[in-house]
């Protein structure tokens, strides 16, 4: 181990000793990335403090063997995976809106069953990528139809659940084209497969559309997976505006056993900031 990730895990080793576990009564899933210690450390750490699940966007980029040895981490802590990203290459290409992209997406799609074998993962992220100016809207909403219905067909006989992700396009995704959860929940009407679903980001909706509580509600049984983040900044729950004690206990109230993915930077930074920042979930699960 090096250095600095030595250093880092001897002070997480010290607070998570001082803090009792926080026992949540929602699924949240701290995110995986490149932090001051590795992988595996970061799944021990959310154990540590009473996460039940991780995500992993990033995981089609690891080797099989990475991947496996990560499945072996998770087994060994209990934990169960949210979703990485399908798309190969994020959500800039035009992967579902436009045809000719349609053989690319689904190797990735076949791709992501391999990873799902290994790993177990509940979800699979796919995005529809940037609108094409030469494709109506209409012709454009009946690609990406047609492409999840064909996903969906490879998927089908796994226990994993696709789900499209409307992206806003005020600050982070300019020229995306499912933004509004109404579209990515009518594409997800027509592909009529149980293993297609929506996935709806808290953060990008409240920029998108607002009305985050029922916009949830009516969309209630198109969704298959939740992300979380606070507008604006796109940092931990109690940073912005959003009321996350109240869209929590909405979403609890509605009966959501599903994970909730933690897709979102923090106010301080490395993963002894990050530790810190679960506080703000212990207070946004703490809803009376």
């Amino acid at each position: 181990m090096q250095r600095r990730h030595f250093l880092a895990a001897g002070a997480l080793a010290c607070s998570a000793a001082a803090a009792p576990k926080y026992s949540y009564r929602l699924r949240y899933a701290p995110h995986v990335t490149d932090r001051d210690v590795d992988y595996h450390r970061q799944l021990e750490v959310f154990a540590e403090q009473g996460f039940r699940a991780f995500e992993f966007n990033a995981l089609p980029k690891q080797s099989d063997a990475a991947i496996t040895a990560l499945a072996k981490t998770k087994e060994r802590l209990g934990l169960a995976m949210g979703v990485f990203v399908i798309n190969r290459g994020g959500w800039k290409p035009s992967a579902l809106v436009d045809r000719k992209f349609h053989g690319d997406f689904l190797a990735d799609v076949k791709r992501a069953v391999e990873i799902h074998k290994i790993i177990g993962n509940e979800c699979a992220t796919a995005t529809s990528g940037l609108a094409v100016d030469t494709l109506s809207y209409t012709q454009q909403t009946t690609n990406c139809i047609e492409a999840l219905k064909r996903a969906g067909e490879i998927v089908e006989k796994t226990k994993m659940v696709i789900v499209l992700e409307p992206l806003n396009v005020r600050v982070n995704h300019a020229g995306y084209f499912v933004v509004m959860s109404d579209h990515g929940a009518e594409i997800i009407e027509n592909v009529n497969h149980p293993n297609v679903k929506l996935l709806f980001d808290i953060y990008h909706q409240q920029i998108s559309e607002g009305n985050v509580i029922n916009h949830l509600r009516k969309h209630w049984a198109r969704i298959g997976y939740l992300q979380a983040g606070d507008v604006p900044g796109r940092k931990e729950p109690g940073t912005g505006e959003i009321n996350y004690q109240n869209v929590f206990k909405a979403v609890h109230e509605l009966g959501y056993q599903g994970i909730i993915g933690m897709e979102h930077g923090w106010t301080k930074p490395g993963i002894a900031g990050m530790v810190e920042g679960f506080a703000q979930y212990q207070k946004a699960d703490g809803w009376t």
